[in-house]
């Protein structure tokens, strides 16, 4: 028995060494496999009950895959946002459709080699699609899970960073402490209404005084003109007593026949002044308050001046992404006063909305504000031509006693900065994905917007998962029970984008192992041939 009991360990042996060398083979043909986790074998004997105590009767051996998923892979740089290695603990929960319902198998891989299907879809080499949970604004996300209630395939087509109107504006900048209650006119505003009834030839003149280079006091006057042409005016600067006006006019002005708004012309050139007294003055003409308009009501109109060198210039958004020009005047009435004046926003250089002339001021004590009246700015959109919903800007001149915002000390207008938070729309240019495995949709305005949060399925034994075809893995009763964790949380490793798990093959110590189970395997095929020759002189000793 001991003969036969030889042959059948050589069989044995061959069978566990063959198998040996399969695990080999498929560890070498995937050594450039991404996220490959390699198989050992694992040697047991095979004891076959014995006679007696001086007999011996050998049962051979048998080889088991001993999978080594938990071995860490090394990461290699890419040049691909969406290409993930997970860093530690956890697979990504990946699925065999992007579409999720009955019939939908999910799996787990460390295969993350994802790249956009035609649909935007991110799916791996293996043909698998990523999941995560989707991130709604406003909308709270989960930590963890335990089922794959929620999950969905991580797309990133047909995003677009819409638009968001300013609703907050904060300026920082100096007035000059020296400067003096009233000083050269650079600029008037004017808020006018034109009887669109007029007979040609009727004329609205807008009178005000202004201020020379010397700080005299100057009276102007604007005179407007109906053209017989319907909806058409002109704008003229007459000359002042005693001196003369070049550029000034007259410009004709065109208005909108249902908004009654100016569609060109407006506003016009600026005029240059040359006073009696041998000084002159540039002035610019634009608008405030209700602005310019041209409606079935008797015309009426008011006016005022402010110095052009205490003018700060910011742009701000409506909510459709427009992006209007926008002055806000600061004129010194008193020692330590301020009135401020928002002009009426403009767009291509025409008038494009109203601002609510609410009265607006800043006072300071010691060069910091003491009291700062600056209501929200109103903005009706509705005069241009955008279509945008009406907007409220909240003001923010700095804190009473800061020097963070609005301040008056010595030297000269400075602006030193304003911030407003409106966005124009923006087209998408990419995705990055963060340790914690959120996936954000980058725009070319700068907005950022998240829309996935990746989990990872963590498992108590994880070399008890059953590997499946393209690189993934299923849960069995070994592995346990899976748990979905956000990166970093629970035990969960991070995840690192633009990178990649490479296979957890040693190729020297596979080569090496292949050479040792050669040469088991050939001892093995020896016990067989010796047996044989051993019975060989067994049979022929009855002969």
């Amino acid at each position: 028995m001991s003969i036969y009991g030889a042959l059948y360990a050589g069989v044995s042996g061959l069978n566990a060494q063959s198998n040996a060398m399969g695990m080999i083979s498929d560890n070498i043909a995937n050594v450039n496999t991404i996220g490959y986790k390699g198989v050992s074998a694992r040697f047991s004997t095979l004891v076959a009950q014995s006679a007696s105590a001086t007999q011996y009767a050998s049962g051979g051996v048998r080889s088991a895959p001993l999978s080594n998923i938990d071995k860490q892979g090394q990461l290699q740089g890419t040049a691909s946002g969406t290409d993930l290695a997970v860093a530690g603990r956890g697979f990504f929960v990946v699925s065999d459709r992007p579409a999720t319902g009955t019939s939908t198998q999910y799996l787990f891989s460390r295969a993350g080699s994802f790249r956009p299907d035609a649909a935007g879809n991110l799916v791996n080499a293996g043909g698998y699609y990523l999941q995560g949970w989707s991130i709604t604004p406003g909308a709270s996300t989960p930590t963890s899970g335990s089922t794959f209630t929620g999950l969905d395939t991580v797309n990133i087509s047909n995003l677009n960073g819409s638009a968001r109107a300013t609703t907050n504006l904060s300026i920082d900048l100096n007035l000059p402490s020296t400067a003096l209650a009233t000083a050269q006119t650079s600029d008037v505003l004017m808020e006018v209404n034109l009887d669109n009834t007029a007979l040609t030839g009727a004329t609205h003149d807008v009178n005000l005084t202004v201020y020379d280079e010397t700080n005299t006091a100057q009276a102007v006057t604007y005179r407007w003109t109906k053209l017989a042409a319907a909806n058409q005016w002109s704008i003229e600067a007459l000359p002042p007593g005693g001196g003369t006006v070049t550029n000034g006019g007259p410009t004709t002005v065109v208005f909108d026949p249902v908004t009654g708004r100016p569609t060109s012309g407006f506003p016009p050139p600026n005029p240059l002044y040359a006073w009696s007294n041998g000084s002159s003055s540039s002035v610019d003409i634009a608008s405030f308050g209700a602005g310019i308009t041209e409606t079935a009501a008797a015309s009426a109109s008011s006016s005022q001046q402010y110095n052009d060198q205490y003018v700060a210039t910011t742009q701000i958004l409506d909510d459709l992404g427009n992006t209007h020009d926008m002055n806000i005047a600061f004129t010194k009435t008193a020692a330590n006063t301020w009135d401020v004046t928002v002009l009426n926003p403009t767009l291509n250089g025409v008038e494009s909305g109203v601002v609510t002339g609410l009265p607006r001021s800043i006072n300071f004590s010691g060069g910091t504000p003491s009291l700062i009246n600056l209501p929200p700015i109103t903005i009706d959109w509705s005069t241009g031509s955008t279509g945008a919903t009406n907007s409220t800007i909240t003001l923010d001149g700095g804190t009473i006693g800061g020097a963070d915002g609005i301040i008056q000390f010595s030297g000269s207008f400075i602006v030193n900065g304003t911030e407003q938070d409106g966005v124009s729309f923006g087209n998408f240019r990419g995705v990055s994905i963060n340790e914690e495995g959120v996936v954000t949709a980058l725009f070319d305005n700068g907005e950022q917007l998240d829309i996935a949060q990746i989990p990872l399925a963590m498992f108590p034994n994880p070399n008890g998962l059953e590997a499946r075809t393209g690189n993934a893995y299923s849960a069995t009763s070994d592995s346990g029970n899976f748990i979905l964790n956000r990166p970093k949380i629970g035990g969960a490793g991070l995840i690192a984008s633009s990178s990649l798990e490479a296979s957890n093959i040693d190729l020297a110590e596979e080569f090496t192992n292949m050479i040792v189970t050669q040469r088991a395997y050939s001892a093995s095929s020896k016990i067989i041939t010796t047996a044989d020759e051993m019975l060989d002189e067994l049979i022929r000793i009855v002969r």
